[in-house]
């Protein structure tokens, strides 16, 4: 039985670590028009996770961030790595399907957005920091989807071990019910035995009263 459990566990482990996050360049629409994007499309990501995650990632970017109708932003964002100049980050969770999430980012340079073959050395910052932020959410909403399903699987078992003990307390009922009938047959028995030997105490009683009576009446 281990070693099919074990089996199962690699599988199901195997299946989950093919699940590769995938980033690319596209042309994505945002409230100020159409830029170039990276685009990282996250396996098994939750929105609701996913948005948290990408929020605390573009406040990282130590710009003024801001969110509006389902795109974030920040405004003069600073990273040592990507240059001296400060930039704009755009970023909006596009579609998604039964397994993963889709987000993307445009970043402004200041006249020009990021581009793997324009910008090479600060796509190469972003795309690193874009993966990392993909594999968190990734690992985060599994671990949320986890701690539901660890939470369902507790209920369940509290149910069990509520109904066991509840077999318990009917067996122990049980068992004080055939005490207490043991208990009833015998008190039945007894009480039997005792009323026919108090018919033949009545029976003896009565004759003793006829006798006395029979005195009485022949007294003249």
């Amino acid at each position: 039985m281990k070693t099919i459990t074990l089996i199962a566990t690699l599988a199901v482990s195997s299946f989950f670590y093919a699940q590769e996050i995938s980033i690319k360049e596209e042309n994505i629409s945002f409230s100020n028009g159409s830029h170039n994007a990276i685009v990282v499309t996250i396996p098994y990501g939750n929105k609701e996770t996913v948005e948290r995650e990408l929020k605390s990632e573009l406040k990282d970017w130590g710009g003024k961030y801001n969110s509006s109708k389902g795109e974030m932003t920040t405004k003069a964002s600073s990273m040592k790595s990507m240059g001296s100049k400060p930039f704009d980050g755009y970023a909006r969770i596009m579609d998604g399907g039964d397994n993963y999430i889709r987000v993307a980012f445009a970043i402004d340079l200041g006249g020009a957005y990021l581009d793997s073959r324009q910008h090479a050395s600060q796509y190469a910052v972003m795309k690193q920091r874009i993966q990392k932020f993909a594999s968190k959410g990734a690992t985060s909403s599994i671990e949320a989807e986890l701690a539901v399903e660890a939470k369902v699987l507790k209920e369940l078992e509290e149910n069990k071990s509520d109904m066991e003990k509840s077999i318990e307390s009917s067996k122990k009922d049980i068992e004080d019910y055939k005490k207490k009938i043991e208990e009833a047959e015998q008190k039945i028995k007894d009480n039997e035995a005792g009323i026919s030997k108090k018919e033949e105490e009545i029976k003896t009683q009565s004759a003793k009263i006829g006798t006395i009576e029979d005195k009485k009446k022949s007294i003249k």
